[in-house]
């Protein structure tokens, strides 16, 4: 085979590498860019051209090659890298480095074909350049493509060999002859021949499409194909057309051309896995410009938030330093900084909750809540900030109030339903919003229901994105829209289910599932609990016990081993008090056990010792939240009320 090279300008509908290059430095791009290319079917290298002193190209040294360079080539990565292309091949072509070498002098992209005698293999090649002195390279083999192009020319010597050649190539194949109408008009093709790669490609016998014209054998071809088929059999110049076949979900690349005047071949060949790596790429980048998009715009508005509040807070503290201010300015003046430093505080607890969702860093807590009191709770709490507010709350529970007692982190769930409600006091201009919940078989199903405006149905999923929210006018914008977000993510921790149904004009209900845990007791008004207090010093013991034994039934364990074998043979213990230095077993490793057979009993660790670094391991294990010694009675109280809420000290 002859050495030879040709190149040409890449044409308007080939993707745009370069402005790929351009993007290599994103934040988020490198790790796109390599999982992408990682799975490329063609060869990729970054090089660096070198030059003599006349600023002549005379080699080009390889920087990064993916997976699929060492498949085309034969060469190693580890090899590849870092050498120069005549350290690899010192007979290297000369035609190659010249290319190369335009394209990273000029910038201008270019595609070149061409032979290379040290693997034997024929490449297409699209290089280009956003960064002077730099190239990419884009390859693949088309020693197949040139085989076939050689085989045309056997055609005409030898049908023996035109079938053997024919039906071992890797592409379908197809010869045909003009048709003519009685006005001396071309409108079809007869089929002459086909191979075996075709008849796989359409599901096609031979024997069934030669001798039918291609209307019989196609009846559903695009007009326009037999329009550029006849075209090139009319003016002999050649054609490339990507192809689409819906009947097998495949992309084909037909290459046709004339033989002889009157006649048409072509070669289709399967480019589905190359097409949707292109797809896929156009898309990457296209999720990694939005991202950044949001990203800008969310750090831009979230300054806004930010600054707002802070400037509120530093202005009002100025004042405070005036000695002549009136005493009713004095408390406006603290009413308006504890108002924006709450503001300050929402703001960030929203960037934190969102942080750790994105990264799955968040973690659920749950304790025993009665369901009914935390609705309550709601509807008092919003009642007073929206009390100058001509809207009604209405609220709909279904279990009566001793029989709503569930297993659940009540500080989320009361945070989900909270940013729900929020959002329908945003948008409703209804005399009412109504919230609550029912039970559906093994979920808890909510509801938040507002008159407002309703959201188009475009717009319904992109609400649940982060940095997103409606503006007046129905339409997605730019903020910190993280409200709905954060209440979806919890809900997705919880292992259930959001969803939103709205009408344009008529309000919208958001309404949200989440597991049904109900907390059974056979005294439903708690006038015993049962606790389990974990302590191996008996004076301490003595104390709480003293404490709790009025209101509780008190058991005791010695150690950790005590610990577990109490709490698995009694099950009506509400609470563990768990001291961490015990011998035997320490509290730290009986609350993993523990963990493991109930995720949901509080347990409280009690301990004289607080470091950061211990706090971490406390309450990696399971325990809710730690008491640090000497433990005051009221401590006590507060901690028991806030867990066991029947209990009266």
């Amino acid at each position: 085979m002859k050495s030879h090279t040709k190149s040409y300008k890449v044409s308007e509908n080939t993707i745009d590498y370069a402005h790929v290059e351009r993007n290599w430095e994103y934040k988020d791009l490198p790790r796109i860019f390599n999982a992408l290319t990682d799975v490329m079917s063609q060869g990729l290298a970054r090089c660096q051209i070198i030059c003599d002193e006349d600023n002549i190209p005379m080699d080009y040294r390889i920087i990064e090659v993916n997976p699929a360079y060492e498949k085309h080539t034969g060469i190693r990565r580890e090899f590849a890298i870092g050498k120069t292309f005549r350290e690899i091949d010192p007979n290297a072509e000369n035609s190659w480095i010249s290319a190369y070498g335009r394209v990273a002098l000029t910038q201008v992209p270019e595609t070149i074909e061409g032979y290379n005698r040290y693997t034997n293999r024929y490449y297409r090649s699209t290089a280009y350049s956003s960064k002077r002195g730099e190239f990419m390279m884009l390859f693949e083999d088309i020693t197949e493509h040139i085989k076939l192009l050689e085989a045309n020319k056997l055609l005409k010597k030898s049908e023996k060999l035109k079938y053997d050649v024919l039906n071992n190539l890797s592409d379908g194949f197809q010869y045909c002859k003009i048709l003519y109408n009685k006005k001396n008009e071309p409108y079809d093709f007869k089929i002459l021949e086909v191979n075996k790669v075709y008849e796989l490609q359409t599901k096609l016998k031979a024997k069934d499409v030669i001798g039918k014209t291609m209307a019989e054998a196609f009846p559903n071809l695009d007009a326009s194909w037999m329009s550029t088929f006849i075209k090139v059999a009319l003016t002999g110049e050649p054609n490339v057309s990507v192809y689409y076949n819906d009947y097998n979900n495949k992309y084909y690349e037909i290459s046709s051309f004339c033989p002889k005047p009157g006649e048409l071949a072509f070669f289709a060949k399967d480019i589905t896995t190359k097409e949707q790596e292109r797809i896929n790429l156009e898309m990457a980048y296209k999720n990694v410009e939005e991202s950044e998009k949001l990203k800008s715009a969310f750090l831009a508005n979230m300054s806004h938030e930010i600054r707002t509040p802070l400037n509120a807070i530093l202005g009002f503290s100025e004042l405070l330093s005036d000695k002549t201010l009136k005493v009713e300015d004095h408390n406006r003046c603290l009413e308006h900084i504890k108002n924006s430093g709450n503001k300050l505080l929402t703001i960030i607890s929203d960037i934190l909750d969102i942080s750790k969702l994105e990264s799955q860093q968040q973690k659920l807590n749950y304790t025993t809540k009665n369901l009914n009191k935390l609705i309550d709770g709601l509807k008092e709490q919003f009642e007073i900030i929206n009390q100058n507010k001509d809207i009604k709350l209405i609220t709909y529970k279904t279990l009566g109030d001793n029989s709503s007692y569930i297993s659940t982190d009540a500080t989320r769930l009361e945070q989900i339903l909270s940013n729900l409600i929020e959002n329908a006091y945003k948008y409703a201009h209804s005399p009412s919003i109504e919230f609550g919940y029912r039970i559906n078989q093994e979920y808890l199903e909510f509801y938040v229901t507002d008159s407002g405006k309703g959201i188009d149905p475009n717009n319904q999923k992109l609400i649940f994105e982060r940095f997103r929210q409606i503006n007046d006018t129905n339409e997605i914008s730019y903020g910190s829209g993280l409200g709905i977000p954060i209440a979806a993510g919890f809900v997705k921790l919880f292992g259930g289910d959001i969803w939103l149904d709205s009408t344009l004009g008529m309000g919208s209900t958001f309404h949200f599932k989440i597991p049904y845990l109900p907390i059974l007791k056979e005294h439903p008004t708690h006038e015993k609990y049962t606790i389990l207090i974990a302590e191996d010093e008996e004076a301490n013991f003595f104390l709480l016990e003293m404490w709790l034994s009025e209101f509780c039934e008190v058991l005791h364990a010695k150690n950790g081993k005590e610990a577990i074998s109490i709490f698995l043979k009694n099950t009506s213990v509400d609470l563990i008090l768990m001291d961490i230095k015990m011998p035997v077993l320490d509290g730290i490793s009986a609350t993993k056990e523990i963990r493991t057979h109930n995720n949901h009993i509080p347990i409280i660790a009690q301990s004289a010792f607080v470091m950061q670094e211990e706090t971490a391991q406390i309450l990696t294990a399971g325990c809710n939240e730690i008491l640090s010694k000497p433990i005051g009675k009221q401590k006590i109280q507060e901690v028991l009320n806030k867990y066991l809420p029947e209990i009266k000290f």
